[in-house]
Order: structure tokens, then sequence, then C-alpha cells
């Protein structure tokens, strides 16, 4: 054997091969990790886009709760009135107030309440017409009808509240300014619900009297907000 020749032997090209496997795996490694931070970060911007895209659509209707209660809350307990944060739902919560037993025609007093908050009400909402889709008038019974079975009581019941919301969107459209009328056609609406909704007791027995109501009702439009998320999920 010639001297100073190095003797080659199958570990030491095993340990060669074990070397460059391991850079391969070393370069697919910093690859990946590279892929999964950008996607990662790309992912975030995603997430903080949608978020605030919801935090402003949460914000509108967070400020149109707070308009119409710094509106009316004076007057809630004059008018037996309530305003649900959630679901921007004013109630008029005594019949006694609102109708005579039976009838669709409107009390004296309830023209006059409806006198002084319908002009203010859609003052308010006009300010926010591109978060509104609808504004419902939601007209409630009782399922109570003397001498009929249930299934004649909710068709009996159901003629009269749209009887009565009809009455209520009629006493409220002359109501309106005549500039603000076309505003009136485009978003407010007359429901009559029968005891689709009753109000309930702490029994969660039905409560004849809360169950006789009107309501009214912002519907706030999301497609807005949905379709500015999907633009963000898109892009």
């Amino acid at each position: 054997m010639a001297a100073g020749r190095k003797l080659q032997t199958p570990w030491a090209n095993i340990a060669d091969m074990m070397s460059s496997l391991m850079m391969v795996f070393l370069l697919i490694s910093v690859s990946y990790s590279f892929q999964v931070k950008t996607k990662s970060d790309e992912l975030q911007k995603v997430t903080d886009q949608v978020t605030l895209l919801t935090g402003e659509y949460t914000d509108n209707r967070k400020q149109i709760y707070d308009s119409l209660d710094k509106k009316f809350s004076s007057k809630f307990e004059e008018w037996s009135a309530i305003l649900d944060e959630d679901s921007l739902t004013l109630r008029f919560e005594s019949p006694a107030l609102l109708f005579d037993p039976g009838s669709e025609n409107l009390t004296v007093r309830f023209q006059e309440i409806l006198s002084e908050f319908w002009p203010e009400y859609i003052a308010v909402l006009s300010e926010y017409s591109d978060d509104i889709l609808e504004v419902r008038i939601e007209g409630h019974t009782s399922s109570e009808w003397a001498g009929a079975t249930l299934d004649e009581s909710y068709f009996k019941n159901m003629w009269l509240s749209q009887s009565r919301t009809r009455s209520t969107l009629r006493s409220c459209y002359n109501l309106t300014p005549e500039d603000d009328k076309e505003w009136v056609r485009k978003y407010v609406t007359a429901n009559g619900m029968s005891f689709s909704r009753p109000m309930m007791t702490t029994d969660f027995l039905e409560d004849p009297v809360k169950s006789r109501r009107v309501e009214f009702t912002v519907v706030v439009n999301s497609t807005k907000a949905i379709q500015n998320i999907r633009r963000v999920l898109n892009d």
C-alpha cells in the first residue's frame, strides 16, 4: 500500500451520505418553516381585518341603540315602553294604552304617544340609513279568543294583529313629515304576528297581558359587513 494514502471504509461513505441527507432535511425544514410563517402572517392579517370589520358593524348597532336610548329613555316609564339593546326593539307593553279589547283602532292615548314618538324615531334612524335593512312594526296578541279552538284563535288573532299593525303604520305615516315619507316607504313594514311570540312568566307560562303589545324593531343591514368580510377573505 502506497505511503500517505487513506483507506476508504464503508463507514466513511455512510457518514458522508448521512451528512448530505441531514443538509437536505435542514433545507426542507427551513423552507417549510418559512412557508408556515408566511401563511401565519397572512392569516393573522386577514383575522385582524375581519375583526376590525366586525367591530365596526357591532359599533353601528351600539350607536343606534345609544341614540334611541338618549332620545327616548326619559319617556319610557310614561309610555310603558322599554328598549332592548340586543334586538334594537322598542316595545310598548301596556295593552290598555294601545287598543280597545278586540279592536284594531288605536286609543286616543296611543295616538298621542305616537305623535311624540314617531317623528323623532325616524329622525334618529334616518341618520343610520346605510346600516338599516328594515324597520318592523310588529303587532302581537295573546292566544286567548273566547269560544275559539287554538287553531281558530291563531287565525283570528293573526287577523287582529295584522289589522292593528296596519292601523299603527297608517297613523305613523300620517305623522311623518313630507320630506321623510319616501324613507318610510322604503324601510318601514307592518307585521302581524298573532301569538307566535308570546311573553312568558318565570314559570314558562304565557303572560296574556304582556303578550298583547306593539314593537318597533330595527333590523340592521348585515349585507354590507358580510360583503366586506368576503372581499377580505377572497383577496
